[in-house]
This record gives structure tokens, sequence and C-alpha cells, in this order.
């Protein structure tokens, strides 16, 4: 059974939250749905809360997050260079929204803070597929709430999705390192949920929008085969 380390990098305290599984137990659960048998251990990296050594695990899942990356806090610079040993070792790593976001700014890329919300539904045209992307899809559609993204690649990663507010969607580097800006483990319940939450400050046209975008599902379950791929590829 695959070892599967779980880094938990959700700042939200709120009652909210308090009312929703934490952001690990959904990625776990995403990837249950999809079959699969992993040995999942969930670190709270935000308490400071991380593995003795992250390459002795399978591979690693770096979750979303209501922080920023120029936050400052001392649990993001240790999960930085966790990211860069992982990356070092070709230890097989995930990232979802934030945890994207922490990889490419560890690895040399650059990560912007935008004047917009992309919320809701983002419709995801896929320009690459690699091994792990099966069943192949040309559009992906995930849900997304973010207002920071990458907007320059790390060298060596390639793009492989992109939405027309988000040119740097999905991508990878050779067979180890696995990301998107969006969120394959929310299901449609909770980002609806989460748009009523954040309604009145994402304002009523960005709200409006969101709604809309939400009224058909999402394809977590697809990404979520995509990520089990990822985890199981044969690896020497």
């Amino acid at each position: 059974m695959k070892k599967i380390a779980i880094y938990l990098t959700n700042t939200d305290r709120s009652a909210f939250a308090a009312r929703h599984s934490s952001d690990a137990v959904k990625v776990m659960e995403r990837l249950e749905e999809v079959g699969s048998d992993y040995d999942f251990t969930i670190f709270d990296v935000t308490e400071g809360v991380f593995p003795p050594d992250p390459t002795l695990y399978d591979a690693v899942i770096i979750t979303g997050s209501p922080a920023y990356l120029d936050d400052g806090d001392d649990w993001i610079a240790h999960l930085q260079t966790d990211i860069r040993k992982l990356a070092a070792a070709k230890t097989p790593m995930i990232g979802l929204c934030f945890g994207h976001q922490a990889i490419m700014a560890a690895l040399g890329g650059t990560v912007s803070r935008k004047d917009f919300w992309i919320f809701g539904g983002a419709e995801t045209t896929v320009s690459h597929h690699r091994d792990w992307m099966q069943p192949q899809a040309q559009n992906i559609k995930l849900y997304a709430a973010n207002k920071a993204q990458v907007s320059q690649l790390p060298q060596g990663f390639e793009r492989l999705g992109s939405t027309p507010n988000c040119p740097i969607a999905i991508t990878a580097l050779d067979q180890h390192i696995f990301t998107t800006q969006f969120h394959p483990e929310m299901n449609d319940d909770f980002i609806a949920a989460l748009l009523d939450e954040y309604a009145e400050y994402l304002g009523p046209e960005t709200a409006a929008q969101a709604r809309q975008s939400i009224k058909t599902p999402a394809q977590g379950a697809l990404f979520g085969q995509w990520m089990r791929n990822f985890i199981d590829l044969p690896r020497t």
C-alpha cells in the first residue's frame, strides 16, 4: 500500500470551515472515489507539523489555502524547503491551488496577486496530455477560488492546461510533479456553500458570474483519476 503525505495548508479557522471537511479529507475522499487504496497521513503544516523526512513517502499532496505565499509565515518558508527536497529526490508531488503556487515559487517560478477573483467553475483547455492523464479530455471543468496565480513557470515545467484568465492552470515536471491552480477536491455542494460564504466579499457581479458557472457540475472525479494514475506510475 502506497504511503501518501497530505500537507494541509488551509489557514481558515472560521465557523464555516468548522462545518465542513478539511481540504485534506476532501483530497482523500476524491482519491478514494476513484478507487485508490492508500495509507494517508495528514500534516497540518500551518501549525508547524511536518514529516521528519518527506521523501520517505510514495507521494506528497499539497492542498489549497486562503494564505498567500508572501504572507511571511514561518510555515510557508518550511513548506518551500520541503518542496525543494522533494523535487531533488524526485518524490512524486501534487500541488492544488496554493500548493501549485508554492511548488512553482519554491522551484524558481513567479506567483502574482491579481486584481480579480477566479471563483466558481473554470473551463480549462488541455493543450498537452501526459501518460497519466487518462481518460483524455480536451477540456476539463474544475472549481476555482483564487486571487493569485502563477505568472512564470520554473525551468523545465510544461504548461498542460490554461483558461482565458489563468494561462498557467495545469503543469507538470517530468513524471514527478503534477499541479493545478484549481480545486479537483471540491464537490458541488461545497462550492455552492463557499460561494454563499464569499458572495458579499466577491461583490454582486463576480458572485453572479460564479453562480452561473456552477450550474453545471465540475469534473473533479476525472482530475482525481489523473492524480491516482500519476501516483501509481511505475518509477525506477
